[in-house]
């Protein structure tokens, strides 16, 4: 499972989210995204799982990489990577 590594959300109905396949059928996860210093601008997980839209607390977020870290809460290692933001 491993999430697409841009969004694009300019609200045409394409990429506008980011979101993380089969996220359901793990109730205890927890998916987070950090900005290029390390601060948390989304966190969701588990039956309440929200897709990321770019934005931190409804502000547009700038275009860059931002950083994600899936934790399925099993016994796998949480996976990590680079989200983009383009606008």
């Amino acid at each position: 499972m491993k999430p697409y590594d841009a969004i694009t959300p300019n609200g045409d109905g394409f990429n506008d989210v980011w979101n993380v396949l089969d996220i359901e059928s793990y109730p205890e996860a927890v998916v987070q995204i950090f900005n290029r210093w390390g601060s948390l601008v989304h966190e969701t997980g588990g039956l309440n799982y929200v897709a990321w839209d770019g934005t931190n607390e409804g502000k547009e977020l700038p275009l860059g990489t931002y950083y994600y870290i899936i934790d399925l809460k099993t016994d796998d290692e949480p996976q990590s990577g680079p989200i983009t933001i383009i606008r």
